[in-house]
């Protein structure tokens, strides 16, 4: 865990926290105020005006030593108000941070401090504690400055941190603290996204909050490409989308036409990994993946052996396969059920022939015997690739069990178009 950085409100806090009193002589003249204004106890006012006095000067050593003697006489909670913001500002003058939050504990101690200044106050005792490692007295304060709508940076990043042992807790926070920033219009800062996609990254299949883990991380995942709509976060967040879909070779093809659509993918490997899932099924996919990434810089057939191999293969392939497309076309037409509909509808998709396509995935749908969800997730990508939105989001919409998550990214890349 990395050392927060301290935040400047608390001098903001120490001037707010006892006003134009704390700037003038009035600790020892008694002159009238308000009623709700603190007062040291009489024993406490003495050494409070000494210690003002010495402040005034700069003259903190002085301060340091009229604070170790005053402390004992501390009666009310007038008196931790007062001596709690001369510790304060006494640690401020010496750079000491231990003394800065044992002011600021007095001051929050007292309930007397100004609930305007108690979102700061919260928040820099959480900051401090943290750097202290004092992680669980971190999480209640920090806790306390969240609830109080603090807009401090350290906030948000502390709590989550001090959740880390608890990650399904932390992924609950991390949503609700972004939906509660959204609802008010307030930028989410990009790290947020990315602790709470470590963290779920982390969770093993093993742990009994596995599934719920991965519910949170999903829903915090979506938020991530619609916030910061850009190739490497889809990368980031398709890698552990595909995580999940081990040994579903369809899923896999789905979750790389996404990436491809969306500039996720980041290098040679990954085109050709993409190429590798369909060369032999779909010849006309692999070679305009492979063409997509020497077209980016990333792939070269010269220099990359396995990428040329499969080029070779899939553009031997091509001819012969576009060529079957009609007989096959007929056939699936004819068959009792929607199995070869759907195989020659990928085909079609893979060459772009996004209209015959659309066709054959419906017969498939009609004539059943295959899986709903694949085929509306195809038939939402061939409306997508054809430029219907509006109709590529209906038929995501249908999309339910294990591929929803995989639908709904593919609807949000149409309203959040990636930038690159």
């Amino acid at each position: 865990m990395k050392a927060m950085k301290t935040v400047s409100t608390i001098a903001l806090a120490c001037a707010l926290a006892l006003g134009a009193m704390a700037g003038s002589p009035a600790l020892a003249k008694k002159e009238p105020e308000a009623a709700a204004a603190p007062k040291p106890s009489a024993k406490v006012l003495p050494l409070a005006v000494e210690i003002q006095t010495a402040l005034g000067k700069k003259d903190y050593e002085t301060a340091k030593a009229k604070l170790a003697a005053v402390e004992p006489l501390i009666a009310t909670d007038d008196d931790k108000l007062f001596v709690g913001q001369f510790y304060l500002q006494t640690g401020q003058g010496v750079n000491d941070n231990a003394m800065i939050l044992h002011g600021i504990d007095l001051m929050i101690a007292s309930n007397k401090a100004a609930p305007s200044i108690l979102p700061a106050l919260y928040a820099n005792q959480g900051t401090l504690a943290y750097n202290a490692k004092d992680y669980a007295k971190a999480n209640q304060a920090m806790m306390q400055a969240f609830n109080l709508g603090s807009t401090d940076q350290n906030v948000v990043p502390v709590l989550f941190e001090t959740m880390r042992s608890q990650p399904l807790k932390a992924l609950q926070f991390l949503n609700e603290a972004i939906d509660k920033a959204n609802a008010a219009g307030k930028p989410v800062p990009n790290e947020w996204y990315g602790q709470g996609f470590n963290i779920a990254y982390q969770v093993k299949s093993s742990s009994p909050d596995y599934a719920a883990v991965r519910q949170q991380a999903s829903g915090l995942i979506k938020k991530w490409v619609v916030a910061v709509p850009k190739g490497d976060v889809w990368h980031d967040a398709m890698i552990f989308f595909m995580e999940g879909a081990v040994g579903d070779n369809d899923y896999k093809i789905d979750a790389n036409r996404l990436l491809l659509a969306s500039g996720g993918l980041h290098n040679a490997n990954e085109y050709l990994e993409y190429a590798e899932l369909v060369y032999l099924r779909f010849p006309g996919e692999a070679k305009a993946v492979l063409d997509a990434g020497v077209k980016k810089g990333l792939v070269n057939f010269a220099t990359n052996r396995n990428a040329s191999e499969i080029n070779q293969i899939a553009t031997t392939k091509m001819p012969a396969d576009k060529a079957s497309l009609a007989a096959s076309d007929k056939s699936a037409r004819a068959a009792a059920t929607g199995k070869a509909a759907l195989s020659t509808a990928d085909a079609y998709l893979g060459y772009g022939e996004y209209a015959k396509a659309l066709d054959l995935y419906n017969v498939a749908l009609q004539k059943g015997g295959v899986d709903a969800n694949v085929v509306n997730t195809r038939i939402g990508i061939a409306l997508y690739k054809s430029g219907d939105a509006a109709g590529a989001k209906a038929a995501f919409a249908k999309v339910t069990g294990q591929r929803k998550d995989l639908a709904d990214l593919w609807a949000i890349l149409i309203d959040h178009p990636s930038q690159g």
